[in-house]
Protein backbone atom coordinates (compact mmCIF):
# COMPACT_ATOMS: atom_id res chain seq x y z
CA UNK A 1 0.00 0.00 0.00
CA UNK A 2 2.86 2.41 0.86
CA UNK A 3 4.51 1.74 -2.49
CA UNK A 4 1.22 2.31 -4.31
CA UNK A 5 0.74 5.56 -2.41
CA UNK A 6 4.19 6.82 -3.43
CA UNK A 7 3.45 5.97 -7.04
CA UNK A 8 0.18 7.88 -6.79
CA UNK A 9 2.01 10.94 -5.41
CA UNK A 10 4.47 10.80 -8.31
CA UNK A 11 1.66 10.54 -10.82
CA UNK A 12 -0.35 13.37 -9.27
CA UNK A 13 2.71 15.62 -9.27
CA UNK A 14 3.33 14.94 -12.94
CA UNK A 15 -0.28 15.65 -13.83
CA UNK A 16 -0.35 18.90 -11.85
CA UNK A 17 2.79 20.08 -13.61
CA UNK A 18 1.33 19.24 -16.99
CA UNK A 19 -1.77 21.38 -16.35
CA UNK A 20 0.37 24.47 -15.87
CA UNK A 21 3.07 23.71 -18.44
CA UNK A 22 1.94 24.54 -22.01
CA UNK A 23 4.85 22.54 -23.40
CA UNK A 24 3.93 19.37 -21.57
CA UNK A 25 1.77 16.64 -23.01
CA UNK A 26 -1.13 17.57 -20.75
CA UNK A 27 -3.27 15.08 -18.98
CA UNK A 28 -2.15 12.35 -21.35
CA UNK A 29 0.71 11.88 -18.88
CA UNK A 30 -1.82 9.88 -16.93
CA UNK A 31 -1.24 6.98 -19.26
CA UNK A 32 2.50 6.85 -18.61
CA UNK A 33 2.75 7.84 -14.95
CA UNK A 34 0.39 5.17 -13.67
CA UNK A 35 1.33 1.64 -14.54
CA UNK A 36 -2.29 0.46 -14.59
CA UNK A 37 -5.84 1.70 -13.94
CA UNK A 38 -5.95 -0.75 -11.04
CA UNK A 39 -3.93 1.72 -8.99
CA UNK A 40 -6.94 4.03 -8.89
CA UNK A 41 -9.08 1.22 -7.61
CA UNK A 42 -6.70 -0.36 -5.11
CA UNK A 43 -4.84 2.56 -3.58
CA UNK A 44 -6.61 4.52 -0.87
CA UNK A 45 -3.83 7.12 -0.54
CA UNK A 46 -4.88 9.34 -3.42
CA UNK A 47 -8.42 9.60 -2.07
CA UNK A 48 -7.26 11.86 0.76
CA UNK A 49 -5.07 14.04 -1.44
CA UNK A 50 -6.16 17.19 -3.25
CA UNK A 51 -4.30 19.24 -5.84
CA UNK A 52 -6.85 22.04 -5.48
CA UNK A 53 -9.82 22.60 -3.15
CA UNK A 54 -12.22 21.01 -5.63
CA UNK A 55 -15.43 19.33 -4.56
CA UNK A 56 -18.32 17.63 -6.30
CA UNK A 57 -20.95 19.86 -4.77
CA UNK A 58 -24.69 19.33 -4.70
CA UNK A 59 -26.51 17.36 -7.33
CA UNK A 60 -28.94 19.92 -8.77
CA UNK A 61 -30.66 17.29 -10.91
CA UNK A 62 -32.48 15.77 -7.94
CA UNK A 63 -36.10 16.73 -7.17
CA UNK A 64 -36.61 19.83 -5.03
CA UNK A 65 -39.54 21.91 -3.75
CA UNK A 66 -39.60 24.12 -6.87
CA UNK A 67 -40.44 21.23 -9.18
CA UNK A 68 -44.02 21.27 -10.41
CA UNK A 69 -46.12 18.08 -10.33
CA UNK A 70 -45.62 17.78 -14.09
CA UNK A 71 -41.83 18.02 -13.68
CA UNK A 72 -41.89 15.35 -10.99
CA UNK A 73 -44.09 13.03 -13.07
CA UNK A 74 -41.74 13.25 -16.05
CA UNK A 75 -38.75 12.68 -13.77
CA UNK A 76 -40.39 9.66 -12.15
CA UNK A 77 -41.23 8.19 -15.56
CA UNK A 78 -37.67 8.26 -16.89
CA UNK A 79 -36.14 7.43 -13.54
CA UNK A 80 -38.25 4.26 -13.46
CA UNK A 81 -36.60 3.21 -16.74
CA UNK A 82 -33.18 3.23 -15.09
CA UNK A 83 -34.03 0.07 -13.17
CA UNK A 84 -36.23 -2.74 -14.38
CA UNK A 85 -37.34 -6.03 -12.89
CA UNK A 86 -36.52 -9.40 -14.38
CA UNK A 87 -39.04 -12.21 -14.76
CA UNK A 88 -37.79 -13.51 -11.43
CA UNK A 89 -38.65 -10.18 -9.82
CA UNK A 90 -35.05 -9.09 -9.33
CA UNK A 91 -34.11 -5.47 -9.96
CA UNK A 92 -31.50 -4.86 -12.62
CA UNK A 93 -30.10 -1.90 -14.52
CA UNK A 94 -32.32 -0.66 -17.32
CA UNK A 95 -31.40 0.97 -20.61
CA UNK A 96 -31.54 4.48 -19.18
CA UNK A 97 -29.23 6.27 -16.76
CA UNK A 98 -29.80 9.47 -14.81
CA UNK A 99 -26.85 11.86 -15.04
CA UNK A 100 -25.74 13.99 -12.08
CA UNK A 101 -25.36 17.76 -12.41
CA UNK A 102 -21.67 17.82 -11.46
CA UNK A 103 -18.52 16.59 -13.19
CA UNK A 104 -20.56 14.55 -15.61
CA UNK A 105 -18.19 15.17 -18.51
CA UNK A 106 -15.12 14.02 -16.60
CA UNK A 107 -16.86 11.12 -14.92
CA UNK A 108 -19.07 9.81 -17.67
CA UNK A 109 -17.59 10.83 -21.03
CA UNK A 110 -15.46 8.35 -22.95
CA UNK A 111 -11.92 8.37 -21.53
CA UNK A 112 -12.76 10.43 -18.47
CA UNK A 113 -13.33 7.68 -15.92
CA UNK A 114 -9.84 7.63 -14.42
CA UNK A 115 -9.21 11.36 -14.63
CA UNK A 116 -12.33 11.97 -12.57
CA UNK A 117 -10.72 10.05 -9.69
CA UNK A 118 -8.37 12.97 -9.01
CA UNK A 119 -10.23 15.96 -10.45
CA UNK A 120 -13.49 17.09 -8.87
CA UNK A 121 -13.88 20.51 -10.39
CA UNK A 122 -15.40 23.31 -8.34
CA UNK A 123 -16.34 25.05 -11.58
CA UNK A 124 -20.03 24.93 -12.39
CA UNK A 125 -21.96 24.68 -15.61
CA UNK A 126 -23.53 27.99 -16.65
CA UNK A 127 -26.96 26.43 -16.31
CA UNK A 128 -26.15 25.60 -12.67
CA UNK A 129 -24.74 29.01 -11.75
CA UNK A 130 -27.87 30.14 -9.87
CA UNK A 131 -28.29 28.35 -6.56
CA UNK A 132 -31.90 29.37 -5.93
CA UNK A 133 -34.17 26.45 -6.72
CA UNK A 134 -36.65 27.15 -9.50
CA UNK A 135 -35.28 30.58 -10.46
CA UNK A 136 -33.68 29.61 -13.75
CA UNK A 137 -32.68 26.23 -15.19
CA UNK A 138 -34.29 23.26 -13.49
CA UNK A 139 -33.49 20.13 -15.43
CA UNK A 140 -32.34 16.54 -15.34
CA UNK A 141 -30.81 14.49 -18.17
CA UNK A 142 -31.44 10.80 -18.78
CA UNK A 143 -29.11 8.92 -21.14
CA UNK A 144 -29.69 5.81 -23.22
CA UNK A 145 -26.25 5.02 -24.56
CA UNK A 146 -27.33 1.88 -26.40
CA UNK A 147 -29.93 3.81 -28.39
CA UNK A 148 -27.56 6.77 -28.72
CA UNK A 149 -30.05 9.29 -27.43
CA UNK A 150 -30.93 11.26 -24.33
CA UNK A 151 -33.92 13.12 -22.90
CA UNK A 152 -33.83 16.19 -20.69
CA UNK A 153 -36.76 17.19 -18.48
CA UNK A 154 -36.58 20.99 -18.30
CA UNK A 155 -38.54 23.50 -16.22
CA UNK A 156 -37.87 27.19 -16.87
CA UNK A 157 -37.68 29.75 -14.05
CA UNK A 158 -38.72 33.40 -13.95
CA UNK A 159 -35.15 34.65 -14.54
CA UNK A 160 -35.17 33.21 -18.08
CA UNK A 161 -37.79 35.56 -19.50
CA UNK A 162 -37.41 36.90 -23.02
CA UNK A 163 -40.73 37.76 -24.65
CA UNK A 164 -43.15 38.63 -21.83
CA UNK A 165 -44.16 35.45 -20.06
CA UNK A 166 -41.99 33.21 -22.22
CA UNK A 167 -38.49 31.74 -22.22
CA UNK A 168 -35.68 33.73 -23.83
CA UNK A 169 -34.41 32.27 -27.09
CA UNK A 170 -30.84 32.35 -25.76
CA UNK A 171 -31.84 30.25 -22.77
CA UNK A 172 -33.42 27.72 -25.13
CA UNK A 173 -30.26 27.65 -27.25
CA UNK A 174 -28.21 27.12 -24.08
CA UNK A 175 -30.27 24.09 -23.16
CA UNK A 176 -30.04 22.69 -26.69
CA UNK A 177 -26.26 23.07 -26.58
CA UNK A 178 -26.01 21.57 -23.08
CA UNK A 179 -28.15 18.52 -23.82
CA UNK A 180 -26.71 17.72 -27.24
CA UNK A 181 -23.20 18.33 -25.90
CA UNK A 182 -23.85 15.83 -23.13
CA UNK A 183 -24.85 13.18 -25.64
CA UNK A 184 -21.92 13.97 -27.94
CA UNK A 185 -19.51 13.75 -25.02
CA UNK A 186 -20.97 10.42 -23.99
CA UNK A 187 -20.53 8.98 -27.46
CA UNK A 188 -17.39 10.68 -28.77
CA UNK A 189 -15.42 11.82 -25.71
CA UNK A 190 -14.39 15.48 -25.23
CA UNK A 191 -16.07 17.72 -27.84
CA UNK A 192 -16.64 21.38 -28.61
CA UNK A 193 -19.61 22.93 -30.41
CA UNK A 194 -18.78 23.81 -34.02
CA UNK A 195 -22.18 24.73 -35.45
CA UNK A 196 -25.77 24.92 -34.25
CA UNK A 197 -28.90 25.65 -36.30
CA UNK A 198 -32.15 26.31 -34.43
CA UNK A 199 -35.72 26.73 -35.63
CA UNK A 200 -38.06 28.19 -33.00
CA UNK A 201 -41.50 26.78 -33.76
CA UNK A 202 -43.55 27.81 -30.73
CA UNK A 203 -42.72 29.93 -27.63
CA UNK A 204 -42.18 28.13 -24.32
CA UNK A 205 -44.18 29.66 -21.45
CA UNK A 206 -42.18 30.50 -18.33
CA UNK A 207 -42.61 27.90 -15.62
CA UNK A 208 -43.73 25.20 -18.03
CA UNK A 209 -42.10 21.79 -18.35
CA UNK A 210 -40.78 20.49 -21.67
CA UNK A 211 -38.78 17.54 -22.93
CA UNK A 212 -35.54 18.08 -24.83
CA UNK A 213 -34.85 15.07 -27.04
CA UNK A 214 -31.40 14.56 -28.57
CA UNK A 215 -30.41 11.82 -31.01
CA UNK A 216 -27.23 10.87 -32.80
CA UNK A 217 -27.43 11.49 -36.54
CA UNK A 218 -24.01 10.35 -37.70
CA UNK A 219 -20.28 10.39 -36.92
CA UNK A 220 -17.70 11.32 -39.56
CA UNK A 221 -14.16 11.25 -38.23
CA UNK A 222 -13.91 14.02 -35.63
CA UNK A 223 -17.40 15.28 -36.48
CA UNK A 224 -20.45 14.23 -34.48
CA UNK A 225 -23.83 15.30 -35.87
CA UNK A 226 -26.89 15.36 -33.64
CA UNK A 227 -30.51 16.41 -33.93
CA UNK A 228 -32.62 17.88 -31.18
CA UNK A 229 -36.24 18.79 -30.60
CA UNK A 230 -38.10 20.36 -27.69
CA UNK A 231 -41.66 19.22 -27.10
CA UNK A 232 -44.38 19.35 -24.49
CA UNK A 233 -44.21 16.51 -21.97
CA UNK A 234 -46.89 14.58 -23.87
CA UNK A 235 -44.93 15.30 -27.09
CA UNK A 236 -48.06 16.68 -28.78
CA UNK A 237 -46.57 20.17 -29.28
CA UNK A 238 -43.27 21.03 -30.95
CA UNK A 239 -41.48 24.09 -29.57
CA UNK A 240 -38.01 23.93 -31.11
CA UNK A 241 -35.96 21.95 -33.62
CA UNK A 242 -32.17 22.02 -33.98
CA UNK A 243 -29.20 20.34 -35.61
CA UNK A 244 -25.79 20.55 -33.97
CA UNK A 245 -22.26 19.68 -35.05
CA UNK A 246 -19.56 18.87 -32.49
CA UNK A 247 -15.84 18.36 -33.05
CA UNK A 248 -13.85 15.86 -31.00
CA UNK A 249 -10.76 17.24 -29.28
CA UNK A 250 -7.89 15.71 -27.34
CA UNK A 251 -8.44 15.63 -23.60
CA UNK A 252 -5.27 17.64 -23.01
CA UNK A 253 -6.71 20.51 -25.07
CA UNK A 254 -9.18 21.21 -22.25
CA UNK A 255 -6.21 22.05 -20.03
CA UNK A 256 -4.23 24.15 -22.50
CA UNK A 257 -1.83 21.40 -23.52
Amino acid sequence: MMRAGLRAVTGLTAVSRSFFNPNASGVLLLQSQWSSPALFQNSGSYRKMSLWPFSAGRDYSLPNASWSPEMRRAYDHYNSLCEVKSEEGEAKKGGWEKLPSYNRTLKYATGGAYLSKIIQSNARLFTRSIKDHGAAFEYVVFMNKQEKRCVCVFQSGHLLEGPPGHVHGGAIATMVDSVTGTLAGYLSGPVVTANMNIDYRSPIPLGSVVLIHSNLDQVEGRKTFLTCKITSTDESKLHTEASVLFLSIKLGTLFGA
